[in-house]
């Protein structure tokens, strides 16, 4: 089932840890520390899981508006909005960024329009 399906099923779900469950499952590199000595360990040691950003939520966005998914964009901005201001920012800076003919302002624009305000 796609993100933008349970998006759209159950809304009240945490629409920000679905929408890329594959990074779960991509093993971390390991990283040679350079200047450690042999049994020292810090906390670059410990593994952390990727964290989605800003501009990965805003892509998301674009891509459900896209694909015409607008319950599960609905959602992806209702919980941006939730999140901060940082979203609507972005978008707006990036929108401003495009130049006019391009079909990636033309997406950012109308999945902008669908925000509520």
């Amino acid at each position: 089932m796609t993100v933008a399906a349970q998006l759209e099923r159950s809304p009240a779900a945490a629409a920000q840890l679905a929408l890329f469950p594959e990074e779960e499952s991509v093993p971390l590199p390991k990283v040679k520390g350079r200047g450690r000595k042999k049994g020292e360990t810090g906390v670059a040691a410990a593994p952390t899981r990727r964290e989605a950003t800003t501009l990965d939520w805003v892509h998301a966005a674009i891509l459900l508006q896209r694909s015409g998914q607008s319950n599960a964009l609905r959602n992806l901005l209702k919980a941006e909005q939730e999140r901060g201001s940082d979203f609507l920012r972005l978008a707006n800076a990036l929108s401003a960024l495009y130049p006019r003919e391009s079909e990636e302002k033309r997406l950012l624009d109308a999945m902008l329009l669908a925000v509520p305000r």
